[in-house]
């Protein structure tokens, strides 16, 4: 009776040593799979020789100001930042800018979920506003 127990622990403790490898086969796989792919490129805007560019990590975006021949970064605004959700994958949760207009002076820029601000180029003060 004795050996009958132990062979049951034995096939028991095999069948659970496979269960956690592929356990950690699907843990170390899941990343694979959640991988966000890369935004499209936003065509920056010239204007006297100034070059307008999007930036940004998927968490906070700017506005870079630079010179148009050279490239020397002038300064760089922030536009927005997003705080991510600890319960839910990062890459989930990015938001890029999606596009840069001129309006006079002021900078139109919107994000992928639709969001539009508006960047004052001279004060570099940024308003939230509605699309259009």
């Amino acid at each position: 009776m004795r050996a009958a127990s132990h062979s049951r622990l034995g096939v028991y403790r095999k069948v659970m040593a496979r269960k956690l490898v592929l356990a950690l086969i699907l843990l170390c796989m899941t990343p694979l799979f959640a991988k966000r792919i890369r935004p499209h490129p936003v065509a920056p805007i010239v204007s006297d020789n100034i070059k307008y560019s999007a930036e940004g990590d998927g968490t906070t975006a700017y506005v870079v100001a630079a010179d148009a021949a050279t490239g020397e970064i002038f300064w760089r605004a922030k536009i927005f930042h997003i705080h991510l959700k600890p319960w839910i994958e990062g890459d989930n949760q990015w938001v890029f800018i999606s596009g840069l207009r001129l309006n006079g002076k002021n900078i139109l820029v919107q994000d992928e979920r639709s969001h539009c601000y508006s960047l004052d180029s001279m004060t570099r003060r940024v308003r939230k506003v509605p699309c259009r």
